[in-house]
C-alpha cells in the first residue's frame, strides 16, 4: 500500500501556525487587561485614599487653600479613574476580539484535521480493499492451479 499524502496539508500546517499567533496575540490581550484592572484598582485605592483624607477633615486640619487642592488633587484622581475604567473597557473588548478569532482560527484547523482523518481512513480501507483482492486472485489463481495439475 503506498504513503498516505494529504494534498491540503500545507494549508494545515498554515493554518496551525495562525492558530498559535491568534493564541498568542490572545494571550497578550489578556496580560493587557490584567495591567489595566490594576491600573484601575490602583487609581481606585489612591481615589478612595483622597477621599477619606478630605473626609477627615471635620476637625479642621487644613486651611481653604488646601482643602481646595485637596478637592481638585481628587477631581483630578476621579477623572483618572473614568479615564482607566475607559482604557480597561477598550482592553476588554480587544481580548474579546482576540478570543474570537483564535476560536476561529481553531475551528478552520479542525476542519481541515477531520478531513484528513476521514481520507486517511478512506485511504486505508481503500488499500485494505486492494489486498483483500489480490489475496483472493492468488487464492484463485493456487486453486485453478491445483485443479489442472
Amino acid at each position: 500500500m503506498k504513503k498516505f499524502q494529504f494534498p491540503l496539508q500545507a494549508i494545515l500546517t498554515l493554518r496551525g501556525l495562525k492558530q498559535e499567533q491568534a493564541l498568542e496575540a490572545y494571550a497578550i490581550s489578556v496580560r493587557d487587561c490584567a495591567d489595566k484592572r490594576a491600573d484601575v484598582l490602583s487609581a481606585s485605592r489612591r481615589s478612595e485614599d483622597l477621599e477619606r483624607l478630605i473626609g477627615a477633615d471635620g476637625e479642621g486640619r487644613f486651611s481653604a487653600s488646601m482643602r481646595h487642592a485637596y478637592m481638585k488633587a481628587l477631581d483630578e484622581s476621579r477623572l483618572e479613574l473614568a479615564r482607566r475604567n475607559k482604557l480597561l473597557e477598550e482592553a476588554e473588548q480587544v481580548k474579546e476580539r482576540k478570543l474570537a478569532e483564535f476560536l476561529d482560527r481553531k475551528r478552520q484547523k479542525e476542519i481541515l484535521e477531520h478531513l484528513r482523518e476521514k481520507q486517511h481512513k478512506e485511504h486505508l480501507a481503500e488499500g485494505f480493499r486492494k489486498e483483500e483482492i489480490e489475496i483472493e486472485d492468488i487464492v484463485i489463481a493456487r486453486s485453478g492451479l491445483a485443479r489442472s495439475a
